[in-house]
């Protein structure tokens, strides 16, 4: 099980995160502005008025308080406790992609499921046992077929769905909407360390962060975010379900939508969906064919190269180089070290296979 260190000065990040009407989205812009969060609370007025900084964003950056997170170090101690932050190569590069990346990722069990090809897999609250039985038999033979299912530990067919995948044997990510201390819904506790220990929770919340409205479509986003497509089993014409996959099509994700009884008010939302064009799944095989061929993905190839893990240093050094050609001279800028030292950290990373030398710079791979 891959440990991480802490990203570097990750209380920047906390601070970000924290921030006064910054979000996802304005979180990110400020990042590909700033490159690093501790270049932007190290940024004057005049820099961050230029950017676009609000003037209650900018008296929040000036007067911040970096003691209220220490609370989140001493979770980050504890066993396969960890973060990740949107520049961190872990970071899960499908979910990096999406209109509104979270800044930040809390997590406890194996990262590396991150990097596996996952398909979500929601549905409702209240299923019918028809609807149980559809997804043990589905998230079987997906895990089977070397998918991981992602869901959203909630009851009913979240919590299905990740039962049947660790039953059988197979990889499972549960995406909350709460902190990782705590276990929402509370029935499920017993379900979360199961997932803590044979495959990986994940929030974009604080540890302590409680249960609210506002979180569980933020939450949904990211279970559509990591997959490379969504399967919605049952669910009614209203309901959360469908906010998942109505993201996933937003962000052009594949969606299954498994059909039913016309009698069955948990089947109308997935004939809504198949009207709007997600596909019609019977069997496994339906959903498998319109994956991309997981010998070819980027995900696959990533969770089957044998690169070593990178350590925090080698990490934040990585993340100064862009997925298109990025020159020697940009990346001495943005990492702030002299260019000799440069060119030993780039060999070093190229050898390990995280970079190629291109024409003009280097590039990420």
């Amino acid at each position: 099980m891959l440990s991480l260190g802490l990203p570097h000065n990750l209380k920047y990040w906390l601070a970000l995160r924290s921030l006064p009407g910054v979000g996802a989205i304005t979180g990110k812009r400020l990042i590909d502005k700033f490159k690093t969060a501790e270049a932007l609370f190290n940024a004057d007025r005049q820099q961050l008025i230029k950017a676009g900084v609000k003037k209650a964003t900018i008296g929040a950056i000036e007067s911040f308080n970096f003691s209220q997170f220490d609370s989140i170090f001493e979770w980050l101690e504890e066993t396969n406790h960890h973060v990740i932050t949107l520049n961190c190569p872990q970071y899960p590069p499908l979910l990096a992609a999406t209109h509104s990346p979270p800044i930040l990722l809390f997590t406890i069990g194996d990262v590396e499921h991150l990097l596996n090809p996952q398909i979500a897999v929601v549905g409702s609250r209240s299923p019918t046992p028809q609807g149980l039985l559809n997804t043990e038999h589905f998230c079987t033979a997906l895990v089977e077929n070397g998918l991981t299912v992602t869901s959203g530990l909630a009851l009913g067919i979240d919590g299905e769905a990740h039962r049947a995948a660790l039953q059988a044997k197979g990889h499972t990510i549960a995406v909350t909407g709460t902190g990782l201390s705590r276990v929402y819904p509370a029935s499920h506790r017993e379900l979360a360390h199961q997932i803590a220990e044979k495959g990986l929770l994940v929030s974009e919340c604080f540890p302590d962060e409680a249960a609210s409205a506002a979180n569980f479509p933020k939450r949904n986003r990211i279970i559509a975010g990591l997959s490379l497509g969504t399967l919605v089993v049952e669910a009614a014409k209203k309901s959360g379900s469908l906010i998942t996959a109505q993201v996933a099509l937003d962000e052009s994700r594949e969606v299954f939508a498994i059909p039913g009884s016309i009698h069955n008010l948990l089947s109308h939302g997935c004939h809504a969906l198949i009207r709007q064009g997600a596909k019609l799944v019977e069997t496994c095989e339906d959903i498998l064919e319109e994956l991309p061929s997981m010998a070819n993905t980027h995900l696959c190839n990533q969770r089957q190269d044998n690169r070593p893990m990178l350590n925090s240093d080698a990490a934040e050094f990585l993340s100064h180089i862009d997925y298109e050609t990025t020159s020697i001279d940009k990346i001495a800028e943005r990492a702030q070290i002299p260019i000799e030292s440069v060119a030993n950290k780039l060999l070093l990373l190229e050898l390990d296979g995280w970079i190629i030398n291109s024409t003009g710079g280097y590039t990420r791979v």
